[in-house]
């Protein structure tokens, strides 16, 4: 899982490298605000992270439900 999250963090940060370039200053530093916490570096190892699943499916949510044993209607 870690590496997945590393190799998503870089390209956010290739995107914000990029999107800095052809931006106003105020743009970016409203960008920088809203990215900061994805632009830390490094990676805390000892942070449990959480994300939350896929559940675009019907067939996933109904997974997760179960899981959590509940049911949405």
């Amino acid at each position: 899982m870690s590496e997945y999250i590393d190799a998503n963090l870089t390209v956010i940060r290739k995107y914000l490298k990029k999107r800095k370039q052809c931006t106003s200053k105020l743009n970016n530093a409203s960008i920088m605000e809203e990215f900061k916490e994805w632009n830390k570096d490094p990676l805390p190892k000892t942070e449990s992270i959480w994300t939350l699943p896929d559940l675009t499916r019907n067939e996933r949510l109904k997974n997760f439900c179960r899981s959590i044993k509940k049911e949405i209607r």
